[in-house]
C-alpha cells in the first residue's frame, strides 16, 4: 500500500491528490494518481480511510476485477444503497441480492435485450431529431451553450419512452418529475464523507422527502395509463409492458386485474426511477465526450464520417428516414463503435464498489494474497482503463485498439474494458446505451461541428487558468456518474458537408 501516516492513514495522501483536483473532480481519479505516484501499485492497493469510512482495498487489475466480479460476485457495497435509495426507494436492481434480485432481473431482461431495442430506434430518431434542431439553433445563433444539458434532456426524453412508452418532451418543455429526479440526484451522498457537515446536514431529508413525493406521483399515475393501454392493446412494447407480462405469466391469477397488481406496482416504480436515472445519466455523459474526442482528433472524425457515407448515403436529409426503416444499419458502423468504446474506456462513468467477505481473498499477478474481510473492494475502472500494464499508449485515443486482431499490440487485454461491469451484475442497459449514442452521431455528426469552449467559459465565469486533471479541461466531475466539467461548454458550426 502507499506510505501511511501514524495516526491519520491514508487521509493526508488522499486529501493532497483531491486538493490539487479542481473543485468537484470525480473521486475516481484517486486510485489511479496513486498509481501514478507509487507505479508498483498497478494491481491492488489498500486505503486507510478512518475515521471516514472503512478500509478501502482499490483494485486496478482486469484479472482481480474479474475475480470478485465474475469469478465470485461478491455483493454490492452498502454505499451504494444508501446514495441510490433516495432515487430509488425501497429495493432496486443495483442493490438486491440473491434469489430475490435473479428473478426481478429475469422479468425485466427482455426489454432490454438486442434485438427489442432495434424495434424501438424510429423513436428514438424522433428525440435525436429534435436534439438535432436543437444543435441547428445554436449553429445559427453562434452563441455557446452546454452540450450536456441539451444530452441530459435527449437521453431523458429516450428513457422515458424505451421504459414506459411515456413522451417527457425535457427537451421542449418543463416536467415535473424529470426536474425532480436531477434535483434528488444532486443531494444524494454515498454515506462516506470527507466534510463532517454532510452527515448532519438536516436539509436534505426534507428534500429527499419532496423530490420523491413528486416522482412517484407521476410514474404512480403513468404505470396505472400503461397498464389500461397493455389491457387494450397487444402491440405494447415499453420494457414496463413487457417485465408485467412476464409478471403475469408467473402469476396468471392477476392476468385479468381491474389494476396492477400491487407487488408489481412497487417494483415497477422503483426501477422506472433507476432505469430513468440510469438510463439518461452514464448514457449523456458517454455522448459528449465521445463528440469531444472527435473535435481533438480530427483525422477519426474524417473516418467516421465516412463510414457513416458509406452506410447511409451521402444525402443527410434521408439519414433518419433511412434508420427508421430500417435500424439494423446500425450494426455496419463498426469504426463509430470502436470511437465510442474508446471514449468509454478514457471516461467510464462509474466504478464497481463490493463489500468484503470474511473467506475471500485476491491474488495478484504475483501470487500475494489481499483479504477483503470488513474492506470496501473498490473496483476502479478509471484505474484499470488508465493502467499502462495492460494497454498499450494507454492516455492515446485510439480507436483502432478496438478494430485489430487478437496478437496485435494493440488488442485489448481480457475483461480490461468495464464501462458497463462484467459478470452477473452487469448493467442491463448497455446495448441501449450504445445504440442511442449510435443514433444520436449518426443524426448530427456529419452536419456539425462541435468544439469546446473552456476557454471562454472560464474567462466568463472568472475561473483560474489550468484547471484540469491529467491534463484534460473536460475532466469527470460528479453528479452521479462521472460527467464533462461545467456540462462542457461549446459552440456549434455546420460541418463543410452540411454547408454544401
Amino acid at each position: 500500500m502507499p506510505p501511511h501516516h501514524p495516526l491519520f492513514g491514508h487521509i493526508p495522501l488522499s486529501a493532497s491528490i483531491i486538493g490539487s483536483f479542481p473543485s468537484y473532480a470525480h473521486g475516481n481519479y484517486l486510485p489511479d494518481q496513486i498509481r501514478q505516484r507509487y507505479p508498483h501499485l498497478d494491481s491492488a492497493f489498500y486505503l486507510d480511510t478512518w475515521p471516514f469510512g472503512p478500509p478501502v482495498l482499490a483494485v486496478v487489475s482486469p484479472d482481480m476485477m474479474y475475480q470478485f466480479t465474475q469469478d465470485r460476485n461478491l455483493p454490492k457495497d452498502k454505499g451504494m444503497r444508501h446514495f441510490l435509495k433516495p432515487l430509488t426507494g425501497k429495493q432496486d436492481l443495483v442493490t438486491l441480492e440473491g434469489p430475490i434480485w435473479k428473478r426481478w432481473r429475469a422479468i425485466f431482461n427482455p426489454g432490454f435485450s438486442a434485438n427489442h431495442i432495434m424495434t424501438l430506434v424510429p423513436g428514438m430518431v424522433e428525440d435525436v431529431t429534435v436534439f438535432r434542431d436543437i444543435l441547428q439553433t445554436h449553429a445559427e445563433k453562434g452563441d455557446m451553450f452546454c452540450l450536456e444539458e441539451a444530452s441530459l434532456n435527449l437521453t431523458i426524453d429516450i428513457i422515458g419512452k424505451v421504459v414506459m412508452d411515456h413522451k417527457f418532451n425535457s427537451q421542449t418543455t418543463y416536467n415535473d418529475m424529470t426536474s425532480a429526479l436531477r434535483n434528488q440526484l444532486s443531494w444524494c451522498t454515498y454515506g462516506i464523507e470527507i466534510n463532517p457537515l454532510e452527515y448532519i446536514n438536516i436539509i436534505r431529508p426534507m428534500i429527499h422527502w419532496n423530490n420523491t413525493r413528486r416522482m412517484n406521483r407521476y410514474i404512480s399515475r403513468e404505470l396505472d395509463n400503461r397498464y389500461n393501454s397493455i389491457q387494450e392493446s397487444a402491440k405494447s412494447k415499453s420494457v414496463i409492458d413487457l417485465a408485467l407480462k412476464a409478471y403475469q405469466a408467473e402469476d396468471t391469477a392477476n392476468k385479468s386485474a381491474a389494476t396492477m397488481d400491487a407487488t408489481f406496482k412497487d417494483f415497477a416504480l422503483s426501477q422506472v426511477k433507476l432505469f430513468i436515472f440510469a438510463g439518461h445519466d452514464t448514457t449523456s455523459a458517454g455522448a459528449v465526450f465521445v463528440y469531444h474526442l472527435l473535435s481533438k482528433h480530427p483525422s477519426a472524425l474524417t473516418r467516421l464520417r465516412a463510414e457513416h457515407d458509406s452506410v447511409f448515403g451521402t444525402d443527410l436529409s434521408t439519414t433518419a428516414s433511412c434508420l427508421s426503416s430500417d435500424p439494423y444499419l446500425l450494426n455496419q458502423l463498426h469504426y463509430t463503435l470502436a470511437v465510442i468504446k474508446e471514449a468509454l474506456r478514457l471516461f467510464p462513468a462509474v466504478s464497481a464498489p463490493r463489500g468484503g467477505q470474511p473467506d475471500f481473498f485476491l491474488s495478484d499477478a504475483e501470487g500475494r494474497q489481499y483479504p477483503t474481510e470488513h474492506c470496501l473492494v473498490w473496483g476502479n475502472h478509471f484505474g484499470v482503463h488508465h493502467n499502462p500494464r495492460h494497454w498499450p499508449q494507454v492516455e492515446e485515443f485510439l480507436p483502432e485498439r478496438w478494430l485489430v486482431a487478437e496478437g496485435d499490440p494493440l488488442y485489448p487485454t481480457k475483461n480490461a474494458w468495464r464501462p458497463f461491469e462484467r459478470g452477473p451484475r452487469n448493467c442491463v442497459g448497455q446495448e441501449l446505451a450504445l445504440v442511442e449514442i449510435k443514433v444520436m452521431l449518426a443524426l448530427t455528426i456529419r452536419e456539425f461541428d462541435i468544439v469546446n469552449a473552456y476557454d471562454e467559459w472560464d474567462l466568463l465565469k472568472g475561473n483560474p487558468k489550468g484547471m484540469n486533471v491529467n491534463g484534460e479541461r473536460a475532466y469527470m466531475i460528479i453528479r452521479g456518474g462521472g460527467h464533462p466539467a461545467d456540462f462542457y461548454p461549446c459552440k456549434v458550426n455546420l460541418a463543410l458537408k452540411a454547408k454544401a
